[in-house]
């Protein structure tokens, strides 16, 4: 029996995996933007949204560039970058919260004690970028993926990102 519900669960695991794997892209980048905006800023999308819309549309940019376009964004700082009341380590609310919206995930401690050192000595911009180049992002979103949304990606122009 033991036996059963373990290749019950390793098949359902492998199945939803398979899923998301299929899930079919958007040709949409206004789909796409709300969807960073939702899981970056917290919110939905305002006019200023239209500049990542046609970025993405004309091919200037990929999703993985407009994450961290908007990762760095003055509102993004504003809102999560800084040093809050009563926090024991300067950055570490803030690294704890790229490590949401930009991995998708929570952070490990140690992992996080590094990045927190390293917002202390570089800013937190360098953690962005490491994170959006790290293998780990690469792995799980590529250049067209949006981080946080279930598999959802962006079908480029010419068929890129599909």
């Amino acid at each position: 029996m033991r036996h059963v519900i373990t290749s019950t669960c390793v098949a359902l695991a492998l199945s939803s995996t398979i899923a998301a794997a299929q899930q079919p892209c958007t040709p949409d980048p206004g789909r796409v933007v709300a969807e960073v905006y939702r899981q970056s800023l917290e919110r939905g999308v305002d006019a200023g949204a239209q500049r990542w819309e046609q970025a993405l549309a004309n091919g200037s940019m990929t999703v993985r560039d407009v994450v961290r376009a908007v990762a760095k964004s003055p509102e993004y700082t504003q809102r999560f970058g800084r040093r809050q009341f009563g926090e024991g380590q300067p950055y570490s609310r803030a690294v704890a919260g790229l490590y949401r919206h930009v991995l998708g995930r929570q952070p490990d401690a140690n992992a996080q004690a590094h990045w927190v050192g390293v917002a202390q000595q570089s800013g937190l911009e360098e953690v962005v970028d490491a994170f959006v180049n790290s293998a780990e992002y690469t792995n799980n979103f590529g250049d067209w993926g949006v981080p946080g949304s279930a598999g959802l990606r962006f079908c480029a122009n010419r068929g890129a990102g599909s």
